[in-house]
């Protein structure tokens, strides 16, 4: 006989040997003992969960002549037929090859005829939601009455396409993913059994990896004993899978604290040229985030981590370094390269683009950006300074009384913004033709996807163009646009719009609106406003 796989060989023939679905196996071991067994079936939950097998024991169990306080006892004839495929009275049928109206039509002729050799017919339709809605129709009325000694046990991996016609008319059991903890200790077994060797770092990857589904946790473990010809390893298991070592996540993390977009790029690279899979690096990246976060958030972060205390003490030192909400932030610009990667070949682009996002706050615009500034307000505030910068070079102590109070507030003087630029004394292009294009201009620039760009340029307006030389003025509430806006990159792009636009090149000037007499200071309006101890103004 050919070898057999692990998964295959290792079918638990009893409700016993079931890993993690006591709270099924239990249930139905009781109904059968008490004799309240129910006439239809519905098992649900993701793959490799021990559906199939569980519906397999069940109709060993109804059948078997020498059961044991509910266990089928895999010697007598019946159990040995149903092991070995041969009973007339237990039907398997896989549902998503077999969903037409012309199988259901010949299994309600089938229940007619009472069992032939067991106390029950047992019909196991695996994959059930592939029925098609005329199949579902014609399977209605046998499944709500089956004759006497018949049972249905149907499996599912969706049952939420499922019509509720069927859901009704079953008792659900809901087969949960299976534990580490769980699998370790069947793979342990397994792998003594076989007389092979694997650690148990090399086990637990199998585990997290498979995600709660025994079934992909042995294919694994017999791959990898195959490959290490009886011994496991865990660099040849991580090699294997196309998997990222704890050092490569550790050390892009750090790197991302530290703002270093080289050193970050170069990582990704080493992980490309190891040969990993992109698409697994950024979902590892995303669980080893939200484990910072569990530490950053929890008193008891050991409670919900699943990982040696080493490994804690390091998430731990990470997750010092970095706010609640700027996790989240990474976080979420993660799962968006993922939804994206899915989608597309180009998952390292997409990782490239992430990791830039999250070292370069100044290009992400998204609400929990505008969140981290205001709680660095807040804690500027606690500490009790208001810091004012403006972009003018001189600076000079203003006295000022107010109700008898006297305080001493240091202001930024601007100076008149030199506007002796090169002129082009022959340009046709004036105000007027400034303002009435003025949304094209916006319009043209998101169209380059400059968004910080076009955010700064909003705020803006023109008041002046003469002899080649456009002027944009900005309140004294949007200066950090302005100086935003002088970045030669940025500047760059709004002269090629207006020569796209005006064919000419225009100069710019970016100025901010000099405050009257009688205004107040942008201090004493936001302290107003929002009261003294939720105002801040930093430079970022």
């Amino acid at each position: 006989m050919g070898y057999t796989a692990l998964y295959r060989e290792w079918r638990p023939q009893n409700f016993y040997d079931i890993v993690g679905q006591e709270h099924i196996t239990t249930t139905v071991k009781n109904q059968i003992l008490n004799d309240r067994i129910a006439h239809a079936y519905l098992f649900c939950g993701t793959r490799g969960t021990g559906k199939t097998t569980t519906a397999k024991v069940f109709a060993k169990a109804l059948n078997c002549l020498d059961l044991h306080d509910g266990e089928p006892c895999n010697k007598c004839e019946m159990c040995k037929k149903i092991n070995e495929g041969l009973a007339i009275d237990v039907t398997e049928l896989d549902a998503a090859s077999n969903n037409g109206v012309d199988k259901i039509r010949d299994i309600i002729d089938d229940v007619k005829y009472p069992p032939q050799e067991g106390r029950y017919k047992v019909y196991i339709m695996d994959e059930v939601h592939m029925l098609s809605t005329g199949a579902v129709n014609a399977f209605l009325k046998t499944l709500e009455e089956p004759p006497k000694n018949v049972i249905f046990i149907l499996a599912t991996t969706d049952p939420q396409k499922l019509p509720i016609t069927i859901l009704s008319r079953c008792q659900r059991f809901d087969f949960k993913r299976i534990n580490n903890n769980e699998i370790i200790g069947r793979l342990r077994k397994i792998v003594d059994d076989q007389n092979a060797l694997a650690d148990d770092k090399s086990l637990s990857l199998i585990a997290r990896v498979s995600d709660g589904a025994m079934r992909d946790a042995l294919s694994i473990l017999d791959q990898a004993i195959s490959m290490g010809n009886g011994a496991v390893e865990y660099d040849v298991l991580v090699s294997m899978l196309g998997l990222v070592t704890n050092d490569h996540l550790f050390s892009l993390t750090n790197s991302v604290i530290q703002r270093n977009v080289e050193k970050s790029i170069s990582i990704i690279d080493e992980v490309v040229y190891a040969g990993k899979d992109i698409y697994l690096f950024i979902k590892d990246l995303i669980s080893h985030y939200r484990n910072i976060l569990m530490a950053k958030v929890t008193n008891n972060p050991e409670e919900v981590l699943d990982m040696s205390e080493e490994n804690i003490a390091l998430i731990k030192g990470q997750a010092a370094k970095i706010r609640a909400e700027e996790i989240m932030r990474y976080i979420r610009i993660l799962q968006e390269a993922e939804s994206n990667a899915k989608l597309s070949k180009q998952a390292r682009l997409y990782l490239e683009l992430a990791i830039i996002k999250m070292c370069k706050v100044e290009y992400d615009t998204s609400n929990e950006v505008i969140l981290s500034r205001l709680n660095k307000l807040e804690e500027g505030l606690r500490n009790g300074s208001l810091k004012v910068v403006s972009t003018a070079q001189a600076e000079t102590t203003v006295s000022s009384t107010k109700e008898g109070t006297t305080r001493q507030v240091n202001k930024q003087v601007k100076t008149p913004i030199t506007r002796n630029l090169t002129n082009n004394e022959n340009s046709k292009v004036t105000l007027n033709d400034i303002q009435r294009a003025w949304k094209d201009i916006l319009e043209r620039i998101k169209a380059r996807r400059k968004m910080i760009v076009y955010a700064a340029m909003v705020t803006g307006k023109p008041i002046e163009c003469k002899n080649g030389v456009l002027i944009i003025q900005y309140e004294d509430l949007y200066k950090f646009n302005k100086e935003r806006l002088e970045k030669p990159e940025n500047k760059v792009v709004i002269q090629e719009v207006l020569a796209e636009l005006f064919r000419e090149d225009i100069k710019i000037l970016f100025e901010v609106e000099e405050p009257s007499s009688n205004e107040k200071s942008m201090e004493d309006m936001l302290i107003e406003s929002l009261g003294a101890d939720m105002v801040d103004i930093l430079d970022e």
